[in-house]
């Protein structure tokens, strides 16, 4: 009769065992798929910038092909100074067709320097053709900055995802408090019934 008790708190030690492996396993693949989550949203903000910066570029670039056609280069570079104030953009270029450089913001810099992995900021390089009557006038060129954190979006997101964390936090105490709870009502449960004759 003692073997056998002593099977059962050998089994009962292991499924112990097995509950404590299996709730650390979950709660990391939760955090994994938090990270995961975190990690994708920051990346479709990113690609969302992107899209808008591309569509904006080939608004202007119109707006300086207008310009060019109609010899206003004074206008063209407040365009270009006005453009780059935008919080999304390091610097602001245009050239003409043959690549001679006709109007640029104060940032801008050689290719080399502004998109070279070890400077000070992560930009991206958008370039527009500027074609007026199927005429190609010249080339604008954006750098946009990659921190997605210049985004209007990006902090309702962050506090979401925050927000998330707590909730998976709550969600395993709470789980762990019904467990608990459940447990002790049942072991109650067992020492109130009455012995069967």
């Amino acid at each position: 009769m003692q073997n056998h008790s002593v099977i059962a708190n050998t089994t009962a030690s292991y499924i112990k065992l097995l509950q404590v492996a299996l709730a650390v396993l979950g709660i990391w693949l939760l955090l994994q798929a938090w990270v995961m989550t975190q990690q994708q949203g920051k990346a479709l903000l990113q690609q969302q910038s992107s899209q808008l910066m591309r569509e904006t570029l080939i608004t202007l670039a119109d707006t300086a092909g207008y310009l060019i056609e109609n010899d206003q280069l004074d206008g063209l570079e407040q365009l270009t100074q006005n453009v780059a104030s935008s919080n999304y953009l390091f610097d602001v270029v245009v050239y003409d067709a043959n690549g001679v450089r006709m109007s640029s913001s104060e940032n801008s810099g050689p290719a080399y320097q502004l998109y070279n992995p070890d400077y000070i900021e992560a930009l991206t390089p958008m370039v527009q053709p500027i074609v007026k009557r199927q005429q190609l006038l010249g080339y604008m060129k954006f750098s946009l900055r990659l921190d997605a954190s210049l985004t209007p979006i990006a902090q309702p997101w962050q506090d979401l995802m925050q927000q998330l964390l707590l909730m998976l936090l709550l969600a395993g105490v709470v789980g762990f408090l019904l467990r608990r709870g459940f447990s002790r009502f049942s072991r109650q449960s067992l020492r109130l019934k009455p012995p069967q004759a």
